[in-house]
């Protein structure tokens, strides 16, 4: 915007950019949350264990980012959900801008386009045990036996957990993002009661080309906690 004789600095481009960071910004939290409340409104049988970890950190640090930070059930929560519901089933789409050879002999030609299996890898029982069982203290639990507190935390990267994406063009954003995350689903297992309507089951998600979608029209009910 501040050197208008740049490429793509039509009122068309600027706009397509901006509606871009929208989505990034919005669509992605939004699905995300939304597919967390299904999996604990579907598994009311972990909402004590959260519910004890955020009430005892809010009571001797308040509510503040180093509190939110040591809310390591939650975090892993958060994180075991998108690693089964995802945005995406394929990350980290690259254009080969010349022709490219990897180390195991494979070419890509100039112009064509390849992506990472993220779903696949996410749903690997040899890279996650009973990686199609939802696990929600997952990575509390890789926590404690590493000993290592960002090694398995909802913002890190690496190739076996991709919903960030990895390496330098890893998900900016995703710092704010966690903390977004964690403060309403902090609110939500300290203020309500939830379940499913009429049902036990979770809803499955909906899968548009490469794209996955929480069901549109599931309800989950919730009712004031009574403390």
């Amino acid at each position: 915007m501040d050197h208008p004789n740049g490429s793509q600095s039509s009122v068309k481009d600027l706009t397509l950019r901006v509606l871009t960071v929208n989505f990034a910004a919005l669509h992605t939290s939004s699905n995300n949350f939304t597919q967390a409340l299904y999996h604990l409104a579907a598994n009311p049988q972990y909402m004590h264990p959260l519910r004890e970890e955020v009430e005892l950190i809010v009571d001797t640090d308040g509510w503040s980012k180093g509190a939110l930070a040591k809310m390591r059930k939650l975090d892993s929560f958060l994180k075991e959900s998108q690693r089964m519901e995802g945005i995406d089933c394929v990350t980290m789409p690259r254009k080969a801008m010349k022709e490219f050879t990897f180390s195991d002999g494979t070419v890509l030609p100039q112009g064509s386009f390849v992506a990472i299996a993220s779903q696949a890898t996410h749903l690997d029982n040899g890279v996650y045990e009973n990686a199609e069982t939802f696990d929600p203290f997952r990575f509390a639990n890789m926590r404690d036996e590493d000993g290592d507190d960002a090694k398995h935390s909802f913002v890190s990267t690496n190739p076996q957990y991709l919903s960030f994406g990895h390496g330098r063009h890893a998900c900016p954003g995703r710092f704010f993002a966690a903390n977004e995350l964690k403060t309403m689903l902090a609110h939500v297992v300290l203020s309500y009661d939830i379940k499913l309507e009429d049902t036990d089951t979770r809803p499955r998600s909906v899968h548009i080309g490469i794209h996955i979608v929480a069901h549109p029209t599931a309800k989950v009910m919730f009712r004031k906690r009574v403390r």
